[in-house]
């Protein structure tokens, strides 16, 4: 049951990924193309997965979003250039990145800085034995 739920929530911010045709038109620019790539490597390696898997941050069941979508989120914003989490939020705001990634809505910041204020002592531990996993 818990996991029908969770599966719903997620449907309701993020799509699974599609293919999409990256080409030089007027339809569907974008100022955050560089982080295409990037955003695609982290998928290849399974970065939100394993974030998932080894940093344990249980969340309330109508939760929209988790501690490893707040992580990527950040990440790809700082990549892009972002130097505060609202900045973070505005590299988001590029409809074409989040068509790419998958994302239906991005949280704003607040949300995303209420669950890095979540994060435990532990946790932080078991961020830093991410590198061997990733």
């Amino acid at each position: 049951m818990k996991s029908s739920k969770a599966s719903k929530t997620s449907s309701r911010v993020r799509n699974h990924t599609r293919s999409v045709k990256i080409s030089s038109t007027a339809h569907g620019l974008t100022n955050q193309a560089g982080l295409i790539p990037v955003v695609k490597y982290l998928d290849r390696i399974g970065f939100e997965k394993t974030v998932k898997r080894k940093v344990a941050h249980p969340r309330g069941d109508n939760a929209d979003y988790h501690l490893s979508d707040a992580v990527l989120l950040t990440l790809v914003g700082m990549i892009g250039g972002a130097t505060s989490m609202s900045k973070v939020t505005t590299v988001w705001a590029d409809r074409v990145l989040r068509q790419v990634v998958g994302w239906v809505k991005v949280p704003v910041e607040t949300t995303i800085l209420r669950i890095f204020k979540e994060v435990s002592d532990a946790q932080i531990s078991q961020f830093e034995a991410l590198t061997q996993y990733v």
